[in-house]
């Protein structure tokens, strides 16, 4: 069990007439304090589109994953099947933070082996949505995933939210970014106390990284506190 979400970032320049890449899309991230809830990405996507722009309102989400830190890795890179390329860049949060949000994990329908009595049953719910915009029923249909022999990303431990995630810069548990290069975010996120890690990392690398950056980060706030005159508590 992990007690952080994550959210990770990419280049979404070919889905959208202002996307960016993976870095600039962390940089708004930051500068704006907001994860935006923009599209579906549950089990009748095409459905959904297809309705129009009511349908994917109600059904829009901002997506974080509960995969444990030192696991990162295996999320942010090319995965066979899966439309969306991840990279290393993104940001880390207390999962009790998203919960209070309004936060909620990713339901999994389960149709492996033609055993399609779950699934049944929630294209029951859909219908009866679909025949009533004002129904509480799409509350629930962001959340939605499928989950069978040619689509399963269950193991992404995935959770959502249905409106955009608003957050403090002391909210931030800590900044991924890859190991090589981007050091002027890392000296950034230094001085701002934040601390930064990579996809690449080890669970032991990642707890000595973050001691060393604390120590680090206490020193860039001595230090400054001596060159303005205030005195060192």
């Amino acid at each position: 069990m992990s007690q952080f979400v994550v959210h990770l970032t990419r280049n979404d320049t070919k889905d959208f007439s202002n996307g960016a890449t993976a870095k600039e899309n962390l940089i708004s991230i930051l500068k704006s304090r907001k994860i935006f809830a923009v599209r579906p990405h549950c089990i009748f996507n095409t459905e959904i589109k297809a309705l129009g722009k009511t349908a994917v309102a109600k059904c829009r989400a901002a997506c974080f994953t509960e995969t444990p830190l030192s696991e990162i890795g295996k999320l942010a890179r090319k995965i066979e099947g899966r439309a969306i390329e991840l990279e290393s860049y993104g940001l880390v949060f207390r999962k009790e933070d998203l919960i209070k949000a309004g936060g909620q994990p990713a339901i999994y329908i389960n149709s492996y082996d033609r055993n399609n009595w779950l699934r049944e049953s929630i294209r029951e719910l859909f219908e009866s949505a679909k025949a009533n915009e004002s129904s509480k029923l799409w509350r629930l249909i962001p959340y939605l995933n499928a989950m069978h022999e040619k689509y399963d990303f269950s193991w992404e431990r995935e959770w959502r939210m249905h409106t955009d995630f608003k957050f403090k810069l002391t909210d931030i548990v800590c900044i991924i970014l890859p190991e090589n290069g981007e050091n002027e975010i890392k000296d950034k996120a230094a001085k701002a106390g934040i601390a930064v890690i990579s996809p690449s990392w080890t669970y032991e690398h990642i707890v000595y990284q973050l001691s060393s950056q604390q120590r680090k980060t206490k020193t860039i706030t001595i230090d400054g506190e001596l060159k303005s005159g205030k005195s060192e508590k």
